[in-house]
């Protein structure tokens, strides 16, 4: 069965359109990941920063309320990074899955473009014998 030219020629360019899109989505999920890497980084130096000024308002607590509200809001502190680590892991298995799809995407297209070559040589190695067949059919003619 002859493949046709012209179908392999659009399956390249179809596999080449989802490939660019596959390449954009790994792009946005990427910037999303870095954007939640900034913001854990910026949580953690939150609570670094509340914890070297602890030691001050524990030196000054006058009693067990200030002891506990330190406590209180070192555990909010605590919860907003958990929440940017897991919004952090989230994004970057999600730019894991779309790297992944863009290596298949990108290995479809390879595999087209070396169809569009196969078929490209074929036709040409064709037309070659064609030619030559051409030419010895006008080289043994009688004169």
């Amino acid at each position: 069965m002859t493949i046709r030219p012209r179908a392999v020629r659009a399956l390249r360019e179809a596999r080449e359109r989802l490939r660019d899109a596959a390449a954009a989505s790994h792009a946005v999920a990427t910037a999303a990941r870095d954007q939640h890497h900034i913001a854990l980084v910026r949580e953690q130096d939150a609570l670094e920063e509340y914890l070297a000024e602890a030691n001050d308002i524990l030196a000054a607590a006058t009693n067990v309320h200030d002891l506990s509200t330190v406590g209180d809001i070192t555990g909010v502190f605590k919860l907003e990074v958990a929440d940017a680590a897991t919004r952090y892991e989230q994004a970057s298995a999600a730019a894991d899955a779309s790297a992944d799809q863009l290596r298949d995407k990108s290995r479809l297209l390879r595999r087209a473009e070396k169809l569009v070559e196969r078929v490209t040589q074929e036709r040409a190695k064709t037309d070659a014998k064609l030619e030559q067949r051409v030419h010895d059919d006008l080289s043994t003619r009688k004169k």
